[in-house]
């Protein structure tokens, strides 16, 4: 019960941000609120890191939040708090993994939405995308495995990394020039 409530926590800061960071490319072209901001003399970095942070920082206030609000419900009701849900590998995952994952989610949402033309397509090529960075969560819930620190670690190490290359790759394909000048 416990495994599949971790997932949830995990799931949320990759699926908040991901309907956030949507229409921050895509969705602000459709409304013409992208052109001006493309016009400024901030690199694609700035812009791509600002946007992500955007959506990052809601979702993972909401997560933490929410979390707290689990720890206080299960509290009420089963009169404490369970051990298993204050071990290293779950406030690892709470703490450590969902950031990671929200960074992943917002990277590839951005990749996606950098290209699109339609914030629905984004947001549905998106969602199929980071499927990869959510099967870690399905064998925890599916109680294969116990939560363990060393595949917390692991998660988080090939999370950083994806989200870098990502990041790298979604400002490679953004084209400030072409939205600015045929993208109508």
């Amino acid at each position: 019960l416990f495994n599949t409530s971790l997932m949830y926590f995990l799931i949320l800061p990759a699926i908040i941000p991901m309907a956030i960071a949507v229409y921050s490319i895509v969705g602000e072209k459709d409304q013409a609120t992208l052109e001006p901001l493309l016009a400024t003399p901030i690199s694609d970095l700035e812009l791509f890191l600002g946007k992500a942070l955007a959506s990052v920082i809601p979702a993972l206030i909401v997560n933490w939040v929410s979390f707290g609000a689990f720890l206080g419900i299960v509290r009420v009701l089963v009169g404490s708090v369970p051990l298993q849900t204050l071990t290293a590998p779950w406030l690892a995952s709470i703490f450590g993994l969902s950031p990671l994952l929200a960074l992943f989610s917002v990277g590839v949402t951005m990749l996606v939405s950098s290209r699109a033309s339609d914030a629905r397509a984004a947001y549905q090529l998106s969602s199929f995308a980071i499927l990869p960075g959510l099967i870690p969560l399905i064998i925890y819930s599916t109680q294969k495995t116990l939560v363990d620190l060393k595949l917390v670690a692991l998660e988080g190490g090939v999370l950083l990394v994806a989200s870098v290359v990502i990041l790298f790759f979604a400002i490679r394909v953004f084209r400030r020039e072409q939205i600015l000048t045929r993208w109508k």
